[in-house]
């Protein structure tokens, strides 16, 4: 029999700080409470100056400052924390990462005989090694957030490729992973048409096919595959393209600097980073492909955001971004070869118009919204309880 749950949700990071998991985090709890499923309360590290969201509860845990605006959860030194989970009447708890604060919840949650989920957004090696260079720290590391993950009593992950990867990483859990695949919370059709056309005129997009990436500049997200595959096609003589970059990063000077060697800077723009999602939806609508080859990341959520405002995404096959793509229905799934997709991008540019169906097929089955994505969550947290008496 359904019945109505209280959950804590639980992570190491929260707004300032810009995280796909975050989203995923804030779209169960709102649309919990709001399709009737229950409340949920939400547990993170304190801020210097902490960002208050409309519709959230939001629990803070003292904390100290590391590297690159994230904060160190200390819940040993708060009272508080301990409390709020013993007191705070909790059907389950969800932990969405792995490390200091979510680990105390879980320890604390095992105590009190509260079911504990997992949810795996991440690949926490890749981070790791690139955070540790000591070989003996890095195990340490791993060990640390496979105990996380393998201690909690049920295991959902955002992708079907990441099972395989914990089980790389020495993870003795498998078959009782759950996947269940991330959503976003902007709706279709969220772009402004006249001011699509004013970003159209802004960047000088008429009659040229466009082309766009969203997200930080680091390496990982493979942006200079990207400037490396488009440097072909021009070398091909196709002209008639412009590549709009949004976002910000270290990796962005490379970037640019490439763009150069490669001959395309007349057809790049390093547009900045774009925080306000109406305008990041008019930007999509503007657009025609993105173009994502990312192995690193494993259900972005900007697939998603373009999706509902019509921009195809082109993705490497075999990739966990891949998985829902049906490759010339609702996005495109390349072989990582910078051969192979600028042949893909100049049949593009040769026939634009094949894009159409495409856009229309990204709205329409591409697209997840988090009604959809939150009932699965709720099932499986019935299952989970059911599973721990």
């Amino acid at each position: 029999m359904n019945k109505k749950l209280k959950v804590l949700e639980v992570q190491d990071c929260f707004y300032p700080n810009v995280d796909g998991p975050i989203e995923v985090m804030n779209g169960i709890a709102r649309t919990f409470e709001k399709n009737g499923y229950g409340e949920v309360d939400i547990l993170v590290p304190e801020y210097p100056e902490n960002v208050e969201v409309e519709g959230l509860k939001i629990y803070r845990c003292k904390s100290l400052p590391t590297r690159g605006g994230y904060r160190a959860a200390m819940p040993w030194f708060d009272g508080r924390v301990k409390k709020l989970i013993k007191r705070g009447g909790y059907d389950i708890i969800h932990l969405h990462s792995p490390f200091l604060l979510p680990r105390y919840a879980l320890k604390i949650g095992k105590k009190l005989n509260i079911p504990v989920v997992f949810t795996v957004h991440t690949k926490f090696r890749d981070e790791a090694y690139n955070l540790v260079k000591s070989k003996g720290l890095r195990n340490f590391v791993m060990n640390y957030i496979l105990t996380t993950i393998d201690g909690s009593d049920g295991i959902t992950s955002v992708c079907k490729g990441m099972i395989d990867t914990l089980q790389d990483y020495g993870s003795k859990r498998g078959d009782d992973i759950k996947v269940i695949y991330n959503a976003t919370a902007m709706p279709r059709g969220m772009a402004d048409p006249e001011r699509v056309e004013e970003i159209r005129k802004k960047h000088s997009l008429d009659g040229k096919v466009t082309f766009m990436f969203a997200g930080r500049l680091v390496e990982a997200k493979n942006v200079q595959f990207s400037l490396k595959a488009l440097g072909e096609v021009k070398r091909r003589g196709f002209d008639n393209f412009k590549f709009l970059i949004i976002g910000d990063g270290v990796y962005g000077k490379t970037l640019e600097q490439l763009a150069q060697s490669e001959g395309i800077a007349e057809n790049v723009e390093f547009v900045g980073r774009i925080s306000d999602k109406k305008l990041i939806a008019e930007y999509f609508a503007a657009g025609d492909l993105l173009l994502f080859p990312s192995v690193f990341d494993n259900a972005s959520i900007v697939l998603l955001e373009s999706a509902a405002n019509g921009l195809p995404c082109a993705t490497a096959a075999g990739s966990c971004s891949a998985e829902r793509v049906e490759n010339g229905v609702n996005g495109f799934a390349w072989e990582l070869s910078e051969s192979v997709w600028a042949d893909e991008i100049a049949e593009i540019l040769k026939n634009p118009s094949t894009l159409k169906a495409v856009s229309e097929g990204a709205k329409d089955n591409f697209y997840l919204g988090w009604d959809e994505v939150t009932k699965e969550y709720y099932e499986y947290y019935q299952t989970v309880i059911q599973n721990k008496k």
